[in-house]
């Protein structure tokens, strides 16, 4: 039974991205002249996101925080990293934002090309001028009201727990003044295994409160990324405890 629905979830999954593709890339040649932010370009991304779980009849999307949120305000968003699905599934956050991505993402077909088009940010590993450009891009955007989403694990979790975090989110939200939005994320890690989709499957994201401008301008950076890693993984470990039975 597994088997048909891993069978029939990716051929329809694969049918529509060949078809939402070619949508995006029409409606990014329409725009890409006049909409500097992608707007545009991110409500179709948006849609297409949230198409990826719908099309899997057997998976929920479970969404609270959302009251943290204030309408018209650009944030550096952070949030843990469990697998690709990681990507679709933020988009459920209600603003156009940016994604911070390794170079090496962009080489993935459509995938990369994607990212290309939105207008998304890239950074190469360990590369000092990229780092800097990374920062000058972020704070364009953000000083513009468009938000930006980063992974502050650096690489995506290989236990399903929530890990170190690095330092560049926190420094990017000091330099540009921006609140820090924390969100939290379960249920991409163990949606697809050895035997396919899982189902019923369920995905939850948790949008936390907001650490204003303020509380990150008198602290210290390590200080805050350490208060907020545990705080993440807090919430993550109330969440999903599955991921921590090995450690209690």
């Amino acid at each position: 039974m597994n088997r048909l629905r891993t069978i029939y979830y990716l051929t329809v999954l694969a049918l529509f991205t060949i078809v939402i593709f070619v949508v995006f890339g029409c409606v990014w040649l329409l725009t890409v002249l006049f909409d500097r932010n992608r707007a545009v370009c991110h409500h179709v991304s948006r849609f297409w996101s949230k198409m990826i779980y719908r099309l899997c009849p057997w998976w929920r999307v479970e969404v609270s925080g959302q009251e943290h949120i204030v309408p018209g305000r650009s944030y550096v968003v952070v949030s843990n990293h469990q697998a690709m699905l990681d990507i679709p599934l933020l988009y459920v956050l209600p603003f156009n934002f940016k994604w911070v991505s390794k170079r090496e993402v962009y080489k993935i077909p459509i995938f990369g090309w994607v990212l290309w088009m939105h207008g998304d940010v890239a950074i190469e590993r360990g590369g000092t001028a990229s780092t800097k450009a990374m920062f000058e891009k972020c704070e364009a955007y953000l000083d513009r009201g468009v938000s930006v989403v980063m992974f502050p694990e650096g690489t995506r979790t290989k236990t399903g727990q929530v890990n170190r975090f690095k330092e560049g989110a926190m420094l990017l939200a000091r330099q540009s003044g921006a609140d820090i939005l924390p969100v939290v994320i379960d249920g991409t890690f163990d949606a697809v295994g050895a035997h396919g989709v899982t189902a019923p499957h369920t995905f939850q994201v948790r949008i936390l409160e907001p650490i204003g401008a303020d509380e990150i301008a008198r602290t210290s950076v390590k200080e805050l990324r350490d208060r907020l890693n545990t705080r993440m993984s807090e919430v993550h470990r109330e969440i999903a405890p599955r991921h921590y039975q090995d450690n209690q």
